[in-house]
């Protein structure tokens, strides 16, 4: 399978899911981790409709006085995080992602007492993340060395994916479903 068939068969999927259930049920599982409990700053982002909804995870980030950074997309496979103090900041950008405004710094990801929230089409039960084909969270995870968990409903959770050289891989503790995480 190649990651275009990949990325058909995932969207197919995703078709028949309740994003609002899933962010909810993906939240309370979050919620209960110590990650979460220990993370000072929460790199996340602002879900597009045909993803778990993540808009409870942005709120409580917020309502306990974490920080909390979006992707703001700067070029071709680019992106800056933005610290953005409430979400009706937020603005439509580049795909019709909701991120945070121009006139607000990027600032550097802390590598500690931090934790990346890291989107996906679908994932791999051997850890591989199939993205939507920019390669913006790829190059984000070369370098980032803080926690991180890969949000993926279950029914996301495929057999294999392909898997190129650049591709970053999640362990199954680095997992996140509506179940909680894979270990």
């Amino acid at each position: 399978m190649t990651k275009q068939q990949a990325r058909t068969r995932a969207k197919a999927l995703r078709a028949a899911l309740d994003q609002k259930a899933l962010g909810r049920a993906m939240a309370d599982a979050l919620f209960g981790l110590p990650a979460w409990q220990q993370a000072h700053t929460v790199l996340a982002f602002a879900s597009l409709p045909d993803e778990p909804d993540t808009e409870p995870i942005l709120r409580r980030a917020l309502a306990e006085g974490k920080r909390l950074l979006l992707p703001r997309v700067t070029g071709n496979g680019t992106m800056d995080w933005v610290e953005i103090p409430c979400l009706e900041l937020l603005q439509r950008g580049a795909f019709g992602i909701p991120e945070p405004p121009a006139n607000l710094p990027p600032v550097c990801p802390p590598a500690d007492n931090g934790l990346a929230l890291i989107p996906c089409l679908a994932a791999g039960r051997n850890g591989v993340r199939l993205g939507r084909g920019g390669g913006y969270y790829d190059r984000f995870l070369a370098h980032y060395r803080g926690s991180r968990l890969l949000l993926c409903p279950s029914a996301l959770l495929l057999p294999e994916l392909p898997c190129d050289p650049w591709d970053v891989a999640f362990a199954p503790s680095e997992i996140l479903t509506e179940k909680g995480t894979l270990l």
